[in-house]
């Protein structure tokens, strides 16, 4: 049997209930993993963690959202780097780094292109991120053929 960390006795697998709270919204779910039956301490399946955190961005990117906390979370839930997400979007980390703080809201295009993003992300698709840097380095063809 594992042991507990924190207190060096027994555990107790299982489903346990996590949480994750971004402002003023909370996100429930069972996730497997253990739980010590001397101190309570949890202890979370970190595949299935991955999988919650995954599933709570797609629910913020297909219903909305508009903190910076979620802002944080959808972006690294879809394991993507500030600093790569600041080039896709033509802006500087700074400005990702304010929004991610609340310094300085985010508009709607930009939540709308980070929900994008990350639904790409998580479906495992560069569509989107793709679409920017083509908008951010057009070809430059002066004569091009496209056919009807």
């Amino acid at each position: 049997m594992k042991r507990c960390k924190k207190c060096e006795k027994g555990k107790r697998a299982g489903s346990q209930r996590y949480e994750i709270e971004l402002g003023r919204r909370a996100f429930e779910g069972e996730v497997r993993g253990w739980r010590c039956r001397v101190c309570g301490e949890r202890y979370y399946h970190g595949p299935d963690l991955e999988h919650f955190e995954k599933l709570v961005a797609r629910w913020l990117a297909e219903n909305g959202f508009d903190t910076g906390a979620e802002f944080k979370f959808m972006r690294k839930a879809a394991g993507i780097r500030a600093a790569d997400l600041a080039e896709w979007m033509g802006v500087t980390p700074e400005t990702v780094s304010h929004w991610e703080t609340g310094k300085h809201p985010s508009d709607v295009t930009t939540r709308a292109l980070l929900a994008a993003i990350v639904l790409d992300a998580l479906g495992g698709k560069t569509a989107m991120r793709d679409r920017l840097g083509a908008q951010r380095s057009p070809a430059r063809r002066k004569r091009i053929r496209v056919a009807a």
